[in-house]
């Protein structure tokens, strides 16, 4: 008996799923972002928390204040 395959055998690409938290922090950072004079710090905080996934207080102190000693 012949059958035509339809295809369910086939592996299917994985569905990529961004977790609620990330979105959460990309709202946040582009809102930091669009405000005036914030640019900078937005995207250091987000190469330190959402890129580099540092949470520690002196990796977030150092973006938020590259010129303190």
């Amino acid at each position: 008996m012949d059958t035509l395959d339809s295809g369910a055998n086939q592996s299917a690409p994985p569905i990529k799923v961004t977790p609620v938290s990330t979105n959460i922090l990309d709202e946040f950072f582009n809102a930091l972002a669009n405000e005036e004079g914030l640019g900078e710090v937005a995207s250091r905080l987000r190469k330190v928390i959402a890129q580099d996934n540092v949470f520690a207080e002196p990796a977030i102190r150092a973006a938020l204040f590259p010129d303190a000693p």
